[in-house]
């Protein structure tokens, strides 16, 4: 009988270890990087716990978290048998036999990478899962499942089995970078109202370009970063930060010993600042 688990991105969800307690109290989860080179980085490891239909955990998942920061899937096999598999795959060859991170486990990037493949590779690449679940938003149907049961268990080691082609990597980055861009856009629409207005589709969709290229530019890709980043050139312009009167932003932006995410927050904060300064004198 499949048994059902979430595995979930340790850097997008804030305090995991903290809401896992508070939603699944004392039920055991595993990090995946635990045991491999990684083993470092665990503040900010994939996480893979069992879930019960209906609980808690399901539906904080799927309201909070299904669409960005992990996946539902189902396995017949023990617990530890899935976790190997499941750790083998947290790294990648690339071409000339580099090793990368393979957020596999990115609800926008498990279609990318599956959805489309013959079933037999598909189904060696599942290995002992039968079924992953994704929203309709992003994959029609809403799951990817195994054809051919019974594949081999793969062990994680130094050096990645898992080869990721040129191909597949242009497939999954300008596939996300799209996606991305629609989210700006809504974003945009949603809370900055009056700068996309009355803009043609072609024109929003290089607004939404270009956040994301200065975003990147100045070292933030996550798409949370780039939201925020996006909430920067929608009030301050899209000469953002490199107009005259941004200087004080651009001094934030070298503070090289504050980490990227505390200078995000310091030029957000800055934003808030002026704004309120402004208000003030024109009231």
């Amino acid at each position: 009988m499949n048994q059902a688990y979430l595995l979930l991105d340790g850097t997008l969800i804030d305090n995991l270890p903290s809401r896992l307690l508070e939603l699944a109290g004392s039920t055991a989860y595993q990090s995946l990087y635990r045991q491999t080179a990684y083993s470092a980085l665990l503040a900010v490891s994939p996480v893979l716990v069992p879930v019960l239909p209906n609980s808690p955990l399901a539906h904080t998942f799927t309201h909070e978290w299904s669409t960005t920061a992990g996946i539902w899937l189902e396995s017949e096999v023990n617990e530890a048998a899935l976790l190997q598999h499941l750790r083998s795959l947290i790294h990648a060859r690339i071409e000339g036999d580099a090793k990368v991170f393979f957020r596999y486990y990115d609800p926008r990037i498990t279609p990318l990478w599956l959805a489309d493949m013959a079933p037999q590779e598909r189904d060696r690449l599942m290995g002992p899962i039968r079924r992953i679940l994704l929203p309709e938003s992003l994959h029609p149907g809403g799951f990817i499942g195994q054809e051919n049961p019974e594949q081999p268990i793969a062990q994680y080691t130094e050096k990645p089995w898992l080869l990721l082609t040129p191909a597949q990597l242009e497939r999954m980055s300008a596939a996300k970078r799209q996606l991305l861009a629609q989210q700006l856009i809504e974003h945009c629409q949603q809370h900055f109202p009056q700068r996309l207005q009355g803009a043609e589709p072609a024109a929003q969709q290089q607004w939404a370009s270009a956040c994301q290229r200065s975003a990147e530019r100045h070292g933030y890709s996550a798409a949370d970063q780039v939201i925020h980043w996006a909430n920067l050139h929608a009030v301050l312009g899209d000469e953002f930060p490199d107009a005259a009167e941004h200087a004080v932003y651009r001094l934030i932006l070298d503070q090289k010993e504050v980490l990227p995410a505390q200078r995000l927050d310091n030029l957000n904060a800055e934003l808030q600042r002026q704004l309120l300064t402004d208000k003030e004198l024109f009231a």
